[in-house]
């Protein structure tokens, strides 16, 4: 079989091998060869389709040493949350580990400005960065994007959903003539919009959905009361041996649930967009070093976040859109892995997404909280033991 790596500088290829990488993910065998090519891309992958690294390879391929003068950026990545930069920053380091003399920064909010200046001072050859930071640095001059040649969208269509739609156009018109790379999980009106006006000519691609066949999640649907929610969260948790995350919808519903298990002495903590951003980073990184067993989150860690030994995923609330569900039950069964969703469903909400449809071709199984009907509690018992 013909190696797929084969084009690749050798610091590369000792990269991907350390991560465990043998072989391109199917948007990855799309796009590389069209990005190294320089041309412009609009991609449309599911979660956990190996988006980042389709970028990635071709964006660090391309990357020259600018010497021991002061460097310029030549690539700028806009991402809609902190996370998502902070990860993919996390992936660039890994992958340039055998490769001296590059730079990245990271500009988002949440962070001391006065420490983003001086990183500015100092140069980087990439920046990371959610689209109203870095317009702030646009504005003071602290990033100079002048020789910036490559852009990438990534999760285009959930900056969109935040809002961002002005503060894309205004990076875009900071750059000098550039391509462009654009990402999303899904492809909406606004994703085609905005795709016809910064697009050249690109390279279009739509991967299926085939990403629900390839993760091996086993996935569980609970008909459950609200009042039942944190005694059947409970009976999930004390069966659960790897690490797991539970999803809410909100804030108040996040700290709640947090409460409810710290008196019950499960080792849990919580993030969501309105704490304090450095003890966010510090909960993710212990999260991620596996010292913490359970993460409570809203869907402020929904997107991008990949920790392989996530076993478990939990949806307390069922979300608003079937893209929040995707992503939050792709949290799991990452890097190959195998994986638990449950998504708990109120009587109400039963008609929301047709499950059956939406995960065709894999067994969803349904159970009910005891009090949705007098002979089911067995019946949940049994499939919560199927772990």
């Amino acid at each position: 079989m013909k190696n797929e790596f084969e084009n690749l500088l050798s610091q590369t290829c000792t990269a991907l091998n350390d991560m465990n990488i043998t072989r391109y993910t199917d948007v990855q065998r799309a796009v590389i060869p069209h990005a190294m090519n320089h041309e412009d891309i609009l991609a449309q992958a599911a979660t956990s389709s190996g988006k980042t690294l389709a970028y990635l390879i071709p964006v660090l391929q391309d990357l020259q040493l600018q010497g021991k003068k002061k460097h310029k950026p030549a690539v700028l990545i806009l991402c809609p949350t902190r996370e998502l930069c902070m990860q993919t920053a996390e992936v660039i380091r890994s992958m340039l580990k055998k490769r001296e003399g590059f730079r990245t920064a990271i500009l988002c909010g949440g962070v001391s400005m006065d420490a983003q200046i001086r990183t500015c001072r100092n140069g980087e050859d990439i920046v990371v960065g959610t689209p109203a930071r870095v317009i702030d640095h646009l504005r003071r001059h602290t990033f100079k994007p002048v020789l910036c040649r490559t852009l990438v969208l990534d999760e285009a269509d959930e900056m969109l959903s935040m809002g961002f739609k002005e503060d894309v156009e205004t990076v875009i018109a900071s750059l000098p003539e550039h391509q462009t790379m654009m990402f999303s999980a899904t492809f909406n009106t606004d994703v085609e919009e905005l795709a016809g006006k910064i697009l050249n000519n690109p390279f279009t691609v739509h991967i299926k959905d085939e990403h629900l066949l390839k993760q091996k999640i086993d996935y569980n649907e609970i008909i459950v009361h609200e009042h039942d929610k944190p005694d059947i969260l409970m009976n999930l948790l004390s069966k659960s041996k790897g690490q797991t995350i539970v999803f809410t919808n909100t804030r108040r519903t996040c700290d709640f649930v947090s409460q409810f298990l710290d008196k019950r002495d499960m080792q849990a903590a919580s993030i969501h967009s309105e704490m304090d951003f450095k003890l966010r980073k510090e909960i993710m990184q212990s999260f991620r070093d596996q010292h913490l067993p359970i993460l409570l989150a809203t869907d402020v860690a929904a997107r991008g976040i990949d920790i392989p030994s996530v076993e478990t995923v939990i949806l307390y609330d069922l979300p608003d859109t079937q893209e929040s569900l995707i992503h939050r039950t792709g949290r799991t069964a990452r890097a190959g892995n195998s994986g638990t969703a449950y998504i708990f469903v109120l009587p109400e909400e039963k008609n929301r997404f047709k499950l059956n449809d939406m995960f065709e071709g894999i067994s969803l199984k349904t159970f009910h909280s005891p009090s949705h009907t007098g002979n089911t509690k067995k019946r949940y018992h049994a499939g919560s033991n199927k772990r």
